[in-house]
């Protein structure tokens, strides 16, 4: 395998309550950076840019740092860090938002470090489309760019949204969003409608249900999720998912059609391993040998 290439990634890093059907955990480590972050520097470098308070506990962030993560681009500010607090039901695929208070996630204005703005791979993950497009133009040359965005913004940022795809490599999309970005009946014209847009492939999550990949002249790509019997807690799933894809990517310096399916399905591994426990508990000591043991279960699992 050839030598990694960098991953900057831009979002959030929180303290997240969370209950599920399974337990509770409060004010444990989370935000969209986090997840990314941690899935994809399980195959590349990665540069994390974020904001905490000062009641941030920075030592959560030590098994980044073990595992080379550049924590420069991360600031701590006066005030709050970011809190989320959400109960799953039964059915997990249904979630209620309970408390979200910003702090200075508010004011957040992310400016990338050097050797962040020197990457070649950027994953911006679901912050506002005025900050996404910032970065943008701080990036010095990029190979390949990726983006996620949540229904908020598609709804309050209509035209930024779109600006952004005709700038990406990559959308990273849930289905439920991409039917609001676009008002198509299907997944597949949905996708359609942005690749139209400019940008090269689309990847549509679909929680329990796998991904669809979506590439310019190409057959779609349908990925299953991994069978779990007991998932404990979806949060950061999607984060993790677009985290080790791009990881994988940056790893193998292979944007070939084929190599986009292997990093979904790689995505969708490691996605599987992070709803086995509550927040980040099981993405934190997540071996490379478990992620191939998993990919050969999953192969078999397919073929026929």
């Amino acid at each position: 395998m050839p030598s990694a290439e960098h991953i900057t990634v831009v979002g959030s890093v929180a303290l997240d309550t969370i209950e599920t059907p399974y337990g509770r955990a409060e004010d444990t480590l989370g935000g969209s950076a986090v997840y990314i972050g941690a899935a994809a520097s399980l195959y590349s470098p990665v540069h994390l840019v974020a904001v905490v308070g000062d009641d941030f506990p920075m030592e959560s962030l030590d098994f980044l740092r073990e595992r080379e993560v550049d924590l420069e681009g991360v600031r701590v500010e006066p005030g709050s860090t970011f809190r989320w607090e959400g109960r799953y039901h039964r059915n997990m695929n249904r979630r209620d938002t309970i408390r979200t208070e910003l702090g200075v996630f508010e004011g957040f204005r992310p400016e990338l470090p050097a050797s962040a703005a020197e990457a070649n791979y950027l994953m911006l993950a679901n912050i506002d489309p005025d900050l996404q497009l910032d970065v943008l133009k701080q990036l010095k040359d990029p190979q390949l760019v990726a983006f996620d965005t949540i229904k908020h913004w598609i709804r309050d940022k209509h035209g930024q949204i779109e600006e952004l795809i005709r700038q990406m490599d990559v959308v990273i999309i849930n289905d439920e969003e991409l039917e609001l970005l676009t008002g198509a009946g299907s997944l597949l014209a949905g996708a359609d409608q942005l690749l139209e847009m400019g940008t090269r492939c689309v990847v549509v999550k679909k929680g329990e249900h796998g991904a669809i990949l979506v590439g310019r002249d190409e057959v779609p790509f349908l990925c299953p999720a991994y069978p779990l019997a007991e998932p404990k807690d979806p949060t950061g799933a999607g984060d993790t998912f677009a985290g080790a894809m791009l990881g994988y990517l940056a790893a193998t310096s292979d944007h070939s059609p084929f190599n986009f399916r292997r990093a979904v399905v790689y995505g969708s591994i490691a996605a599987s391993f992070t709803v086995e426990g509550f927040g980040l508990d099981r993405l934190m000591n997540l071996t490379h040998s478990e992620l191939d043991a998993r990919f050969r279960e999953y192969r078999a699992m397919v073929e026929f």
